[in-house]
């Protein structure tokens, strides 16, 4: 969780912002300083105590196993516009996730631009590589997950570990249960701007 110091609320700023407010403020920059740090640690308690990964997720629309060739696995993440699933194993618990960057890694590139330009002057060697590889070989491992019940501080300290997009939400024992993205994590708590 973020500390007062961390975000960097310097003297300038709060001059700045004591300027913005029309009328004089009885105020010394001390006194606001102590405010803001009150007001501060009651904002995260607040935020601490809001909504669960599990309430936030989304359902996972489509899992893959490890063993499946990445031949099904592009065609099924094409078909659905999908950046990136979990991984799962046959009690479905989370064992990696699989994204676009994986892949990319996997023939060599960085950019789809460069994949394609690739896949054009070899579409043989790419065909070949797509029959004959399985998730596992290329899947990023161990996932990061995100336990149900986990708030917020827990939530953004597993998207920071990988800057990850998207979280598997999972059970005590693992299991998926969903997907959490970044991006509706931010909505959820109005922070847009600030992950």
């Amino acid at each position: 969780m973020p500390s007062e110091t961390q975000i960097g609320l310097a003297d300038d700023d709060i001059r700045a912002a004591m300027a913005e407010i029309p009328g004089y403020l009885d105020i010394s920059m001390g006194d606001f300083r102590e405010l803001y740090q009150h007001a501060f640690r009651h904002a995260l308690e607040r935020l601490s105590e809001c909504a669960t990964a599990g309430q936030m997720m989304l359902p996972a629309t489509w899992t893959v196993r490890p063993d499946m060739l990445l031949e099904e696995v592009v065609q099924g993440m094409a078909t659905r516009a999908l950046k990136g699933l979990p991984v799962v194993d046959e009690a479905r618990r989370v064992v990696g996730v699989l994204t676009e960057t994986d892949l990319l890694r996997h023939f060599g590139v960085i950019t789809f631009t460069q994949f394609l330009d690739r896949y054009l002057k070899d579409p043989d060697t790419l065909g070949h590589t797509l029959h004959e590889t399985t998730v596992a070989a290329i899947m990023t491992a161990p996932a990061i997950t995100v336990e149900a019940d986990a708030r917020f501080g827990r939530i953004v300290e597993r998207f920071h570990l990988r800057a990850a997009n998207r979280l598997p939400v999972v059970d005590g024992n693992g299991v998926l249960m969903g997907v959490l993205s970044r991006k509706d994590f931010i909505h959820a708590f109005h922070l847009e701007g600030l992950l």
